[in-house]
């Protein structure tokens, strides 16, 4: 008698449950590359510096570090194609930590590819009202509950990369913790004073 009446035990579903688990976000990347020859002087003709302006400004918008310069062959005939790139990249903007000269033996001599990763962040879309809410007697969440919270997060996120690896911290300010470890020695206030005033709110600006 007992065992008929016991219901079957299973394990819950987390996307009943979890809005994050039913509608993910997740990130796609792809490599962008393009190849420069040169001109005369060996220095980028006015398509390519045309050219690299926009794959500087595509890569400040979506672009993971580096920017990759790679010459082709021994690295000897596209020195100062490469040189040129790299000059221009940072005149536009980017820090020289942040572009990366490199040789490949097995690109063609004559030839200088830039590269560098995009991260796209892929959302879920929303909408779909397949089961209607106010029939339900398991008091769940409705079907459509936490979509629209993960897709305006995932459009709004200025680096998709951050949703597979965090990125790293800046480093302290040791200037200011040795303030601070010097007020707390000395029994000190080590943040900032309260400052109690007789000021209205209706007096602020005024």
């Amino acid at each position: 008698m007992v065992a008929g009446c016991s219901y079957p035990e299973s394990a819950p579903e987390m996307d009943d449950y979890d809005y994050r688990a039913r509608y993910p976000l997740s990130v796609e990347s792809e490599v962008i590359a393009v190849t420069f020859r040169g001109g005369a002087g060996g220095l980028m003709t006015e398509q390519e510096r045309y050219a690299l302006n926009l794959i500087v400004a595509d890569y400040k918008d979506r672009g993971q570090a580096p920017l990759t310069v790679v010459l082709g062959g021994s690295g000897l005939n596209n020195e100062t194609l490469a040189e040129d790139i790299r000059s221009t990249a940072v005149d536009n903007g980017l820090a020289k930590s942040e572009v990366r000269v490199g040789v490949d033996p097995t690109l063609a001599a004559d030839n200088v590819m830039i590269s560098f990763v995009s991260h796209t962040a892929v959302v879920p879309e929303c909408g779909y009202w397949y089961r209607e809410s106010y029939t339900e007697w398991e008091n769940a969440n409705s079907v459509n509950f936490g979509c629209s919270s993960q897709h305006n997060l995932g459009l709004m996120l200025a680096d998709p990369s951050d949703l597979t690896q965090p990125s790293e911290l800046d480093p302290r300010d040791g200037q200011r913790t040795a303030v601070v470890i010097d007020l707390y020695r000395a029994g000190e206030i080590t943040g900032a004073e309260w400052n109690e005033s007789d000021t209205t709110i209706s007096g602020v600006g005024e």
